[in-house]
């Protein structure tokens, strides 16, 4: 499937912003009929090392699955970091909308502010009379985004995330802990991938077809 018009006339938007912002400006734009492959189009891809035809990110992910267009036109100046916390970058989603008002694509901005960062904190210990650390520093390790640019890393990551804040144990889990496992992986959006149904099948013990039914089930309800 070709790149719906209405997500091309942004395209020019996109290659703007970037340009105003220089090299450490990442532009990028999602189609989201296909969110394993959701990039139609990128600037500056290289502070990311994604490409056209990369995925969704798992914070995007979240964002769609708890509707937050719904009451927002966009989310800015969140934080996110590069693969491994190596690079710091400030970024924000515009959320694209056909003339139905549904959500068709996002206008992802994401700039390297890393550099930026250690200026601060230099200036910050230059500047400061007390000599302790100041306790207002901004803490850009806490992101809420990672670009790993693999469909199969963000499903691992999401699958872990819910398990590590569950605090079970899944050996001694029960049916009904683990069907409430699946319940919070489906919340984040874990199952628009395609192969994520017997990924978390593994981890959890059980079979494909228990995963599905009981999607089923909660899609009744």
């Amino acid at each position: 499937m070709g790149t719906r018009e209405e997500l091309r006339r942004y395209f020019p938007i996109a290659d703007y912003i970037a340009a105003i912002n220089g090299r450490n400006c990442e532009v990028l734009i999602h189609d989201l009929s296909d969110l394993s492959h959701s990039i139609c189009h990128i600037v500056n891809g290289h502070v990311t090392n994604r490409e056209v035809g990369g995925s969704i990110t798992n914070y995007a992910l979240e964002l769609l699955q708890n509707k937050v267009y719904e009451t927002q036109q966009s989310v800015t100046n969140y934080t996110g970091t590069t693969r491994e916390g190596r690079r710091i970058l400030r970024s924000s989603t515009y959320f694209i909308k056909d003339e139905k008002g549904e959500v068709i694509g996002l206008l992802c901005v994401n700039i390297d502010i890393t550099d930026l960062l250690r200026a601060h904190d230099l200036l910050s210990d230059l500047v400061v009379i007390n000599p302790a650390r100041r306790q207002d520093a901004p803490e850009a390790e806490k992101s809420f985004e990672r670009f790993d640019g693999s469909v199969d890393s963000i499903v691992r990551e999401i699958i872990d995330t819910v398990i590590l804040e569950s605090g079970l144990k899944l050996v001694d889990s029960t049916t009904s802990e683990k069907q409430a496992l699946i319940g919070r992986m489906e919340a984040k959006g874990v199952f628009k991938f395609k192969g994520a149904v017997g990924r978390v099948a593994d981890v959890l013990g059980v079979s494909s077809q228990t995963i599905y039914r009981y999607l089923q089930n909660m899609n009744k309800e």
